[in-house]
């Protein structure tokens, strides 16, 4: 009597535990946001071209809805010394954009303030100056094929070197149509990271993120590296353990500070610029 009763008792026990695992696709959604942010900043100050641009959005709380721009806010970021005020963009809507010939304040912060919708938000970075590009350490590798095309690898993220930067490194045909453009702030699929810090979880792969190009011996590769504060290095790196290496193993997900004040979200930067073009033939 014992064992079919012990029999019963599994085989219902194994039927709770398999009706539990199942889902129905319609019944999967989006839970709204613990922390709604009122915007989201990106962007900031370059010491390479005179024009610098910051995008002001809004976050959006639906996965198919792209965020909305910010509209007719005040920017002004001061560098120590005087103000530089930005001016919205009438083609590229929530994109604010100012000309800068001051002489770059090395190792002092820049504050930029935001004025929208009765509301005040203030972020600071300081300026770090970038060391030059070395053809020997660039993070990417390239290989001649046997009918001299030349092969690229581009891989998002690099660890281990000494000092973190921000790099974009972009290819053509063409030199101009290899330029970075601060205010294009649709292509960041160009950008890539070198880390101080290591590989985050060196128990599991991290996602195999890259980039690859094939071209001829003339064409161009464009590479320009920013520099990045210490604050910035530790903000980027939070935000690729919630994105870029969140893994089997990941904890759960947590809200990244960023340095803007307020209820607001993102990032304002300071970035000291190198650049270097280089033919295919030269990147041996």
């Amino acid at each position: 009597m014992m064992k079919p009763l012990l029999y019963i008792i599994l085989l219902l026990l194994l039927q709770g535990i398999f009706s539990s695992c199942k889902k129905n696709s319609g019944d999967i959604a989006f839970d709204a946001p613990q922390k709604q942010y009122d915007l989201t900043v990106e962007g900031g100050i370059n010491t390479f071209y005179s024009m610098q641009a910051i995008r002001l959005t809004k976050p959006s709380l639906d996965p198919n809805v792209a965020p909305q721009p910010i509209r007719k806010a005040s920017v002004i970021v001061n560098d120590g010394r005087a103000d530089l005020v930005f001016r919205e963009l009438d083609t590229l809507p929530g994109v604010y954009v100012a000309y800068n010939t001051r002489v770059a304040n090395y190792n002092y912060g820049y504050t930029l303030t935001v004025k929208y919708n009765s509301q005040t938000y203030t972020a600071v970075d300081t300026l770090r100056q970038v060391v030059n590009i070395v053809d020997d350490y660039l993070p990417f590798s390239v290989t001649k094929t046997p009918d001299n095309i030349y092969s690229g690898t581009v891989p998002k993220h690099t660890f281990g070197y000494l000092n973190p930067n921000k790099w974009w490194i972009n290819y053509a045909a063409v030199l101009r149509d290899t330029w970075w453009s601060p205010e294009k702030f649709t292509k960041a699929n160009f950008y890539s990271y070198t880390h101080v810090l290591g590989s985050p979880n060196s128990l599991y792969p991290l996602t195999n993120l890259k980039h690859t190009f094939s071209l001829s011996a003339k064409n161009f590769v464009a590479i320009y590296k920013f520099s990045v504060s210490e604050r910035y290095a530790k903000y980027l790196y939070s935000v690729f353990l919630e994105t870029d290496w969140n893994g089997l193993f990941s904890s759960v997900p947590v809200n990244i500070t960023g340095n803007v004040s307020g209820n607001a979200q993102g990032y304002f930067s300071v970035s000291d610029v190198d650049y270097k073009a280089y033919r295919a033939e030269e990147l041996r």
